[in-house]
C-alpha cells in the first residue's frame, strides 16, 4: 500500500489541503473558503469588517481565531465522508500558514488539548479555552507604525539596524509590532498568554491533538519574517526581545518557544483525536510547518538564478541566495529547507521582494478602463507591446516599493506628468508594462551583488492564468518564463484540479522528513528530483 503525503495551507481566505502520492503527483485538493463555507464569523475576504466587536482595534485587520478550529472541523469533515480521501495510507502531514500573523493561546491550552474527545469537535471543545487573544492579526494590518519606529530605534541603539540583524527593515504587519502593542493594550491577556504562535506552527500543534499534545516550535524560515529573530547569531535578538516584552525579554522567549533548525524536524506522531475520529494512522507523522512564502519556495524549488513570482493582491518575489546581505528595499530569510550541512545543495537564504499593488490595481485598471472585461484588458495589451504613448504607476494603497508610494501617475511618451491618456484603454499596458519593469529593475539589482544572471522565471498565482501577461512578462524579463503545473487529477471525476502551491509545497516537505525518518538522510533536492523522476511539469513563454 503506497504512502499518500497531506499539505495543508491556512491563508488569509481558506483552509486548502493537497493529497500527494509518493512520486509527488496530485491525487485531490480540497478547501474550505471562509467567507461562503462559514459565514457565521461575518468574515469579508477572510478578514472582520472595520469595527466589527470582536476587534480589539476598530482599524485593525484580523481573523476570528475560532474560525480556524471551525475551518479545521470543516476541511476534515469534506476530506473523510465528502471526498472519501483514503486517510489510513497518509504518512505524514505538513502545513504552510500566512507569513506574519500571530495566534495567541491561553495558559492551560496544552492541557485542554490533551483532553479533548473524539466525540466533539475542535470548535465545540476549545473554542472557550485555546485562546487569549480572540483574533489573528492579519499581514494587512497596518495600526503599528509607532511601534515600528521603537524597534527600529531599539536595534540602532545596539548599534546595528534593524534590517541587518532580522533581515528586514520594521513593518506594521510583522509580528514584533503586532505583540508590542497588543502587550501595551491588553497586559491582562498577555499575561495570560501560555505560547504565542505563527499561523503555521499552531496548524502543526493542532495537529498533535489529543493524550500526547505538544506545542510545535516556530520554523526558521517562518520567524524570520517576525522582526524578532537574530538571523546570523541563530537566536532571539535580546534587545528587540526584551523591548516587545517590555522587561528583561524571558518572558517573551518563553511564550514564543523553540524555533526548529533543521526543517526535517518532526514534531510528533498525528495526535489520538485524529486518530480515533478521522482514522489516520498512529504513525504518521506532525512534520514542522513554515509560512506561505517559503512554502511556495519548496514546491517550486528554483536554482540560483531563477525566481518565483507570485502574481496575487500583492505580487511577491522569491529569489534564493548564497549570501547574507540584507537590504531596506526586500527582506532576507533563511531558506525553508536548507539544513546549512556540508552536503546540502539548497542556498541558505531567499530573498522576498513584495508590491502591495498588484492585482489590486490590474484590477481596478480592468473595471475601469476596460468595461470590468479581461477580454478588453488583453486586447489593450496586445495593441500596444511597448509604452510608446507613455507610462504610469497605479498605487491605490501605500505601497511597499518604492515604500509609501502612492496615487495614480500619469505621463505621456517624453515624460511630462498627464492626468489622462488620450486612449482610456492604454491604462492596461501602462500599468502591466510599469510592474513588469519594476521587477526587472530590482531583480537585476539583487543578482549583480553575486554575478547572477536571471535565466527562468515560474509565475504562479491567479494572474498566472492570462497568457498576455506571461507573455509581456517574458519579453521585458528577457528570460524564460514559465507556469508550473502539478501534475494530478481529482477524484472526483478525473478533471484536472489547478493544485494550490502552497499546499503542495508542505506536502513536499512531507514527503521529505519521511524519507529522512524511515528510509536514509538525503538533501532536498535528492529527494524531490528521485521521487519526480524525469518530470519536471511547467508551460514555457519564450
Amino acid at each position: 500500500m503506497c504512502a499518500l503525503f497531506l499539505g495543508l495551507d491556512l491563508s488569509t481566505q481558506a483552509l486548502k489541503a493537497s493529497l500527494l502520492d509518493e512520486h509527488l503527483c496530485g491525487i485531490d485538493e480540497v478547501q474550505v473558503r471562509f467567507d461562503n463555507d462559514l459565514p457565521r464569523f461575518e468574515t469579508q475576504g477572510g478578514i472582520l469588517p472595520r469595527g466589527h466587536a470582536l476587534l480589539d482595534e476598530t482599524d485593525a485587520a484580523c481573523s476570528p481565531a475560532v474560525m480556524y478550529l471551525a475551518a479545521l472541523d470543516k476541511l476534515w469533515d469534506r476530506i473523510r465522508y465528502e471526498r472519501q480521501w483514503p486517510i489510513e495510507r497518509i504518512a505524514a502531514i505538513s502545513a504552510a500558514g500566512q507569513q506574519h500573523a500571530s495566534v495567541y493561546l491561553a495558559t492551560g491550552a496544552l492541557d485542554a488539548l490533551r483532553c479533548i474527545r473524539s466525540a466533539e469537535t475542535l470548535e465545540e471543545q476549545l473554542h472557550t479555552s485555546l485562546f487569549s487573544r480572540q483574533v489573528v492579526p492579519n499581514w494587512q494590518d497596518a495600526t503599528t507604525l509607532e511601534e515600528c519606529a521603537e524597534l527600529m530605534q531599539k536595534a540602532e541603539e545596539h548599534g546595528a539596524s534593524l534590517c541587518e540583524t532580522t533581515g528586514s527593515i520594521a513593518h506594521t504587519r510583522f509580528t514584533a509590532a503586532q505583540i508590542l502593542r497588543w502587550r501595551r493594550r491588553h497586559p491582562a491577556q498577555y499575561e495570560m498568554t501560555e505560547r504565542i504562535q505563527l499561523v503555521s506552527n499552531f496548524v502543526a500543534t493542532m495537529l498533535t491533538a489529543g493524550a500526547e499534545a505538544c506545542m510545535a516550535p516556530l520554523d526558521q524560515s517562518d520567524a524570520c519574517g517576525m522582526n524578532l529573530w537574530d538571523i546570523k547569531a541563530g537566536t532571539w535578538s535580546a534587545p528587540l526581545v526584551a523591548l516587545v516584552d517590555g522587561e528583561n525579554g524571558e518572558t517573551l522567549s518563553s511564550k514564543l518557544g523553540d524555533v526548529a533548525r533543521d526543517p526535517r524536524h518532526v514534531v510528533a506522531r498525528v495526535g489520538t483525536w485524529w486518530q480515533q475520529r478521522y482514522g489516520l494512522r498512529p504513525d504518521c507523522l506532525v512534520c514542522q510547518a513554515t509560512g506561505d512564502n517559503p512554502a511556495t519556495l519548496q514546491c517550486l524549488t528554483p536554482a540560483l538564478g531563477e525566481a518565483v513570482l507570485s502574481l496575487g493582491t500583492s505580487d511577491t518575489v522569491l529569489l534564493p541566495s548564497t549570501m547574507y546581505v540584507p537590504d531596506p528595499q526586500y527582506h532576507t530569510f533563511q531558506h525553508p529547507v536548507s539544513s546549512r550541512s556540508a552536503s546540502d545543495e539548497t542556498p541558505p537564504y531567499f530573498l522576498m521582494l513584495v508590491y502591495k499593488n498588484g492585482s489590486l490595481a490590474r484590477e481596478w485598471v480592468r473595471d475601469t478602463y476596460c468595461d470590468a472585461q479581461w477580454a478588453k484588458f488583453d486586447e489593450a495589451v496586445q495593441k500596444w507591446p511597448t509604452p510608446t504613448q507613455g507610462t504610469a504607476f497605479y498605487w491605490l494603497q501605500p505601497e511597499i516599493l518604492p515604500w509609501d508610494a502612492r496615487g495614480v501617475h500619469r505621463f505621456d511618451a517624453a515624460g511630462a506628468p498627464v492626468a489622462e491618456f488620450a486612449e482610456r484603454t492604454y491604462n492596461a499596458p501602462a500599468m502591466v508594462q510599469s510592474q513588469c519593469l519594476a521587477f526587472r529593475t530590482r531583480i537585476e539589482r539583487v543578482l549583480a551583488s553575486s554575478g547572477t544572471r536571471l535565466s527562468r522565471v515560474y509565475v504562479v498565482g491567479g494572474a498566472a492564468e492570462n497568457h498576455t501577461l506571461c507573455q509581456l512578462l517574458a519579453n521585458v524579463l528577457g528570460c524564460e518564463v514559465a507556469r508550473p503545473v502539478i501534475q494530478g487529477r481529482s477524484a472526483d471525476a478525473g478533471s484536472v484540479v489547478p493544485y494550490n502551491f502552497c499546499s503542495v509545497g508542505a506536502a513536499f516537505r512531507a514527503r521529505w522528513v519521511w524519507e529522512c525518518a524511515t528510509k536514509e538522510q538525503v538533501s532536498w533536492e535528492t529527494c524531490i528530483r528521485q521521487a519526480r523522476g524525469a518530470r519536471r511539469c511547467f508551460l514555457r513563454v519564450s
